[in-house]
């Protein structure tokens, strides 16, 4: 379990260093766009990211799986070109129906002629970054870590100096020129960084060879597929579904909310970057030693995506305030605190894809969790919207969606594989944590901070008391700290 904490620890510092870059960016261009031009790049990328997501077909799992058992840089370099054909033969067809029906869309079915320019340009981001995910899994599956990690770091701060510039000078549209150069800047780079090590075993697959890959990449990958259709239009159901009836002002206000909700994700993406690997191996070799690497390790990941959320709602009105530099977007704090428990949900229920419905193969009992996620997240719009009003009843929708899927997903655990990673502790941390983000609503001063204070020993002291973690996690913690300081001593 500590490597597997090592590696997930290693990819949450590099993530969490592109995500704060990513913050930096989302900040100076809410301080650049009027809240409804923000609204208007928040509905266009909502539409393309719908067309997006059919080219994926999971492929991005699917080639990871199979990459990491080649025998040789051949056999990889021939799933690689199998996995490209694939995505290719999907992605060019949508990025040319997304580029004519655009007109379409934006007048006719959302009455605002501002989008076509956008969808337009968004059909060219399709097919530059279709290939970048299985450049991520050559890369992952040949184990190169440090340097997906590194690359992670740099592509965001380079994304700075692309988008920022562009955004100030052309506003909307520049969103979208940004995204194209970024995204052609960022397949590139991962191209060189894992084709490089391939050269010279550049070979196209026989006819059955061919065959034989695609059967094992899409064994699981059009599962995977499935789901990931399911998820975006489940995280983009609220811009979709409120933009026909609300304004870009409106959309605008509950898009940032979701932005910041969505940074959580860091921390789960992390973990499964790290998980998907190590867990399937270990499930084929030892399923009780899974059940305990995994449960180990779930414990400690979900200590920590509580606390980050608790507290990145506590002070989400002094953080906006001091990023943003205006009131504009407070409109979004009634949203903030449904939103980002969706997302604490929704992190739990990534991380058990990736650890245990993945390597176990359980395909029908995933697309049936999500199934009834985004199922239940519409139906709890349309049933409640017009008690609570749309914007409101969005963010609670996710909420109750995701748990579904949780709760769903904890039951087929326990009856295909006889354990639950869900138990009664967890539901202690998530209510404790809901208590104390309450505070979200007040103005920061003294007595605030001393709340957080006390707020976050009462929750630290839970952690222990419900055996999250023990005195012997600590003490090995602090060894291995020591060691590395030791180690970078005596390197100095």
């Amino acid at each position: 379990m500590k490597s597997l904490l090592k590696w997930q620890a290693i990819s949450f510092i590099s993530r969490g260093l592109a995500m704060a870059v990513g913050i930096v960016q989302s900040i100076v261009i809410v301080r650049i766009l009027s809240v409804g031009e923000y609204g208007l790049i928040t509905l266009a990328t909502s539409i393309g990211g719908a067309f997006g997501i059919y080219q994926h077909l999971g492929l991005a799992s699917g080639s990871t799986r199979e990459i990491s058992s080649a025998k040789n840089n051949k056999e990889i370099f021939e799933i690689f070109l199998t996995s490209v054909v694939i995505r290719y033969f999907v992605t060019i067809p949508l990025a040319v129906i997304l580029f004519f029906i655009s007109r379409y869309i934006s007048v006719i079915q959302y009455g605002n002629p501002a989008l076509i320019v956008p969808l337009k340009l968004f059909a060219f981001v399709l097919l530059i970054q279709g290939v970048q995910s299985i450049f991520n899994s050559v890369i992952s599956g040949t184990q190169r870590f440090k340097q997906l990690f590194t690359y992670q770091v740099i592509i965001a701060i380079a994304g700075l100096f692309i988008y920022i510039p562009l955004i100030y000078l052309y506003r909307v549209d520049g969103f979208f020129y940004s995204l194209i150069l970024f995204n052609i800047l960022a397949s590139l780079s991962l191209g060189v960084m894992a084709l490089g090590p391939l050269k010279g075993s550049f070979a196209w697959p026989q006819k059955a060879d061919f065959r034989r890959l695609l059967r094992d990449i899409l064994s699981i990958s059009l599962a995977i597929y499935v789901v990931k259709i399911i998820v975006t239009y489940w995280q983009k159901s609220g811009p979709l579904l409120l933009g026909v009836s609300y304004s870009p002002e409106e959309i605008g206000l509950f898009g940032f909310a979701l932005l910041y909700a969505t940074k959580l994700m860091a921390v789960s993406d992390s973990v499964t970057d790290i998980n998907l690997p190590v867990l399937s191996k270990k499930f084929v070799e030892n399923i009780e030693e899974f059940k305990s690497l995994f449960i180990g390790n779930f414990d400690k990941v979900f200590v920590f995506i509580v606390f980050a959320a608790v507290t990145a709602v506590f002070w989400v009105r002094d953080v906006f305030h001091l990023l943003i530099g205006s009131e504009k977007y407070d409109g979004s704090f009634p949203f903030v605190l449904p939103l980002v428990f969706a997302f604490i949900f929704y992190s739990v229920v990534n991380i058990v894809m990736s650890s245990i419905l993945v390597p176990a193969k359980m395909v029908k009992e995933m697309i049936v969790g999500f199934l009834f996620m985004l199922v239940l997240t519409v139906g709890f719009y349309f049933a409640f919207n017009s008690v609570w009003g749309g914007l409101v009843t969005m963010a609670y929708a996710m909420v109750f969606g995701v748990l579904t899927n949780l709760v769903v997903l904890a039951f087929f655990s326990w009856r295909k594989l006889g354990f639950s990673f869900l138990r009664l502790k967890h539901a202690i941390l998530i209510i404790v944590g809901l208590v104390i983000s309450l505070q979200v609503y007040t103005d920061f001063n003294m007595t605030k901070i001393l709340t957080y204070l006390l707020g976050s020993g009462i929750y630290i002291a839970l952690v222990f008391l419900l055996k999250f973690v023990t005195k012997e996690d600590v003490q090995a913690g602090l060894r291995k700290l020591k060691t590395i300081s030791l180690g970078a001593e005596n390197n100095g």
